[in-house]
């Protein structure tokens, strides 16, 4: 097990107020979709200055929601503008690519097992938190390179299959209302 401190950096968003001469994007908690998916077509809403360079996004920086109750991680993929994160996201920039993969932390931080433990974990009480020094105190596994690979093969394929689950029961919901109404409309 390695600390997430010693694999990357850690860092807190910021806030910053919307500015009419807006150059960069303000990557907030609504502007991804409950899989962590960021909505395109984002437009900016910020001005950025020299102060605030620090907080520019690169490509494959984590941001984890460590504030409120739907806590996710996401990984940044580069936008036609520049973009920072709000408040609400701690932004991981990992320091070693050659020992772990962005989207092996991605998957280790959106487990069921890591988000408990980060939630219980959290701090105050109207909007529970999590601390930048909780974040870079948390125990990764850092497999080799291969495994992390299959890992995520694998967890393609499951999340492959929950979708085909998915499309079968609504093309059965399907069928049974086609034979429902078919009864209705035929008396049968």
């Amino acid at each position: 097990m390695t600390k997430l401190k010693d694999i990357a950096e850690v860092q807190t968003g910021v806030y910053l107020k919307p500015s009419p001469a807006a150059n960069t994007l303000y990557l907030q908690v609504n502007n991804f979709d409950s899989n962590g998916c960021m909505h395109s077509r984002q437009k900016p809403t910020i001005a950025l200055d020299n102060t605030n360079i620090k907080y520019l996004l690169r490509e494959k920086d984590l941001l984890f929601v460590a504030k409120g109750t739907n806590l996710f991680c996401a990984i940044f993929e580069t936008q036609k503008y520049n973009a920072v994160a709000s408040s609400s996201f701690l932004v991981i920039k990992i320091t070693n690519k050659n020992r772990v993969l962005p989207e092996y932390l991605c998957w280790f931080f959106n487990l069921p097992t890591t988000l408990q433990y980060l939630s219980l974990n959290a701090k105050g009480t109207a909007i529970r938190s999590i601390s930048k020094a909780t974040m870079e105190e948390l125990n990764i596994p850092i497999l080799s390179i291969d495994k992390q690979k299959t890992i995520l093969a694998i967890a393609e394929l499951q999340k492959e299959e929950e979708r085909l689950y998915k499309e079968i029961i609504r093309k059965r919901n399907l069928l049974t209302e086609y034979k429902l109404k078919n009864i209705i409309n035929n008396g049968i």
